[in-house]
C-alpha cells in the first residue's frame, strides 16, 4: 500500500488560513493535557505540540520530513499499547484508507483517560462543498469527508467520550488573503450558530476504561503493622513498673 500524499494548506491563501484557525485551537487544548508522552499525525508544516506540557513529543507522518519523528501509516501506528497520553489528528481520517482502523489504533495506543484531538472539513459546509468540487486537488487529495457526527458515533462505539465538540472556519472560502481577513465579522456571528456554518469540526474525547475502581487509602487503619508499633510495649512496661511501685509502697506501710 503506498502511502498517499499529504494535503499541504501552504499551498493557498484559503488553506493557510485554515490552518491558522486550527493551530490557535489546538495550542489552547494541549495546554491543558498532561502525562508523558504526545503524538502528532500529519500537517508537517505545523508544530501542533509546541504549547503542550508533555516532555517527550512524536511526529508521525506518511512520508519523512525534517520535522518527523518516524514514518508510518495512520492504520498501524509502531508504538506499545497504552503507551501514549496525547493524540492529534488533524484532518487525517479524510486522507488515510481506512478511518476507522486509524481510531481503533488511537484507541489502543492511548492510556485510559488518554486525550484524543482531531479535526476535520464539514462536507456539508460552504467549505466542504468547495473540497468535494475538487479545489483540494492542486494541495493533496483527500479520500473522503465525513459529518461530525458519525465520527461521534465511532468514537462512543470504540469506548471514547466527547468531552468538547465545536466548529470552526465560519468565512466564505475565498481564496484571497484580503477578502480572508475582512471576515471577522462572520468568524464572530458563526459562533454564536452552533456550528451550523463552520467549515471545520474540532472533537476533544477521553478514552474510557469500564470496570476501573480507585483505591482510596483506609486512614483510620494503622499504617504500621502491630508487631512493629512500639507504643504499645512501652505501655505496658509502664504498667509494670507502675504496679511494682505501688506494691513497694503497700510494703512500707505495712512496716
Amino acid at each position: 500500500m503506498q502511502p498517499s500524499q499529504p494535503v499541504t494548506f501552504d499551498a493557498t491563501a484559503l488553506g493557510h488560513y485554515i490552518a491558522q484557525c486550527e493551530t490557535k485551537v489546538y495550542e489552547q487544548a494541549v495546554a491543558n493535557v498532561f502525562g508523558f508522552h504526545a503524538l502528532q499525525l500529519g500537517w508537517s508544516g505545523y508544530d501542533l505540540l509546541a504549547q503542550c506540557r508533555i516532555p517527550y513529543k512524536h511526529y508521525l507522518h506518511g512520508q519523512f520530513t525534517k520535522d518527523s519523528s518516524m514514518c508510518c501509516e495512520p492504520e498501524y501506528l509502531p508504538l506499545a499499547e497504552n503507551s501514549v497520553d496525547l493524540i492529534c489528528l488533524p484532518h487525517v481520517l479524510e486522507q488515510c484508507h481506512d478511518p476507522q482502523q486509524t481510531l481503533r489504533e488511537a484507541f489502543r495506543v492511548l492510556v485510559p483517560e488518554g486525550t484524543l484531538i482531531l479535526t476535520g472539513i464539514t462536507p456539508f459546509s460552504c467549505l466542504g462543498l468547495r473540497a468535494r468540487a475538487g479545489w483540494f486537488k492542486q494541495a493533496g487529495a483527500f479520500k473522503r469527508l465525513f459529518t461530525a457526527r458519525r465520527i461521534r458515533d465511532w468514537l462512543n462505539v470504540l469506548g471514547f467520550e466527547i468531552v468538547e465538540s465545536h466548529h470552526l472556519m465560519h468565512a466564505l472560502p475565498i481564496n484571497d488573503q484580503h477578502w480572508l481577513e475582512r471576515q471577522t465579522r462572520l468568524e464572530k456571528w458563526g459562533a454564536c450558530t452552533f456550528g451550523m456554518t463552520g467549515g471545520v469540526y474540532f472533537l476533544v474525547a477521553k478514552k474510557r476504561v469500564l470496570h476501573v475502581r480507585l483505591l482510596k487509602p483506609d486512614w483510620k487503619k494503622s499504617p504500621l503493622n502491630k508487631a512493629l508499633q512500639t507504643q504499645k510495649s512501652r505501655t505496658r512496661i509502664q504498667n509494670k513498673v507502675q504496679k511494682q511501685l505501688k506494691c513497694a509502697d503497700v510494703d512500707t506501710k505495712l512496716d
